[in-house]
């Protein structure tokens, strides 16, 4: 009998638990553990796991898989922990929102003889702890692979079953890429959700303003009731692509404000144009229209992502080996490009 491990057994965890329940694998025990006692045993009472181990030596040892779902701070304690106890040739993930820095912490304390995949499941839930955990929370939802430059092809197909298993979507991407582009569409609407909140409550008359304050509002400052632990430690790591991406929206929303303030003619006709790009841009993403295609329309230059290069690298394409693992990637290409 296969042994998976997962190590944090919160939203994320007893998420995964109850997926690859549902999914029926055959032959797997699931063992489960936290420092949060009071999380492991609720997450063995729903079925989430089958085990609770309150050591996590003990929860890796002889684990074929071993999931980190911890915050993305405790994600280096857990593998110095249980490096030296990991099965060899087991594969070993995480599920942190934040690559860079963690897929650094691989290379230097997990041993030569595992196999590291960096991963990143994209869903969204208001709540946490295993009391909001559900079994499909990972179903039809994108999840980012970044495997290690020693991760055997094996690895990543164990790790892609899996997925699919559960009702993912693979999406292969290199470190670089995962952190820009996660900070772009994740990270940055949690820091406008904390700003809105922050901009009105601290007004004088928030008292008055919460009480027209609508469904509008509550929709958008929804993220700003996500764990603040779990946001602290995403915002303390190493890597700056957040800084880019805070500057962007500063950049556009400053562009809206100089059409408010402007006197000039044709004010309404830029008003109407902006708000009329960002409801077209919605649209388009909304109805799944946006592929290589519609950004060549737009005179954007497509450069082969590291999805594709995942693919290339099974028909021996050492160029795609070098983009899937991390020598060189998009956003390090497009700085290139602008140089």
């Amino acid at each position: 009998m296969d042994k998976i491990a997962i190590i944090g057994t919160g939203l994320i965890g007893a998420s995964l638990g109850l997926a690859i329940k549902r999914a029926g694998i055959k032959d797997v025990h699931i063992v489960g553990s936290d420092i949060n006692r009071g999380h492991a045993s609720k997450a063995q009472k729903m079925g989430a796991v089958d085990q609770v181990e309150g050591s996590l030596v003990s929860a890796a040892k002889d684990a074929e898989i071993v999931i980190i779902a911890t915050p993305v701070m405790a994600i280096k304690d857990a593998m110095e922990i249980i490096a030296p106890h990991l099965k060899e040739g087991c594969l070993v993930t995480d599920t942190g929102s934040s690559k860079g820095t963690v897929m650094e912490w691989a290379e230097q304390y997990l041993p030569r003889n595992v196999n590291f995949i960096g991963g990143n499941p994209i869903v969204g839930k208001e709540g946490g702890g295993p009391d909001a955990a559900v079994n499909s929370l990972f179903q039809d939802r994108p999840y980012c692979i970044i495997p290690a430059k020693r991760a055997s092809q094996d690895s990543v197909k164990l790790m892609t079953d899996m997925l699919r298993s559960i009702g993912s979507k693979p999406f292969y991407m290199d470190a670089g890429e995962h952190d820009s582009f996660v900070s772009a569409v994740s990270h940055l609407p949690f820091l406008l959700s904390v700003a809105l909140v922050s901009c009105a409550s601290k007004s004088p008359s928030w008292d008055d303003i919460a009480k027209v304050a609508s469904e509008p509002y509550k929709n958008l400052t929804s993220l700003a009731s996500g764990d603040p632990a779990t946001y602290r430690d995403i915002f303390l790591g190493k890597d700056q692509s957040i800084v880019y991406w805070i500057d962007t929206f500063i950049s556009e929303l400053y562009e809206i404000r100089k059409i408010i303030v402007s006197d000039k003619d044709g004010k309404r006709e830029a008003l109407e144009k902006t708000f009329s790009q960002a409801f077209v841009a919605r649209t388009k993403w909304l109805a799944g229209l946006v592929t290589s295609a519609s950004q060549a329309a737009a005179n954007r230059e497509r450069i082969p992502s590291a999805t594709e290069g995942f693919m290339e690298m099974f028909t021996g394409d050492a160029e795609a080996r070098r983009r899937l693992f991390g020598w060189g990637s998009r956003r390090d290409r497009d700085s290139k490009d602008k140089r």
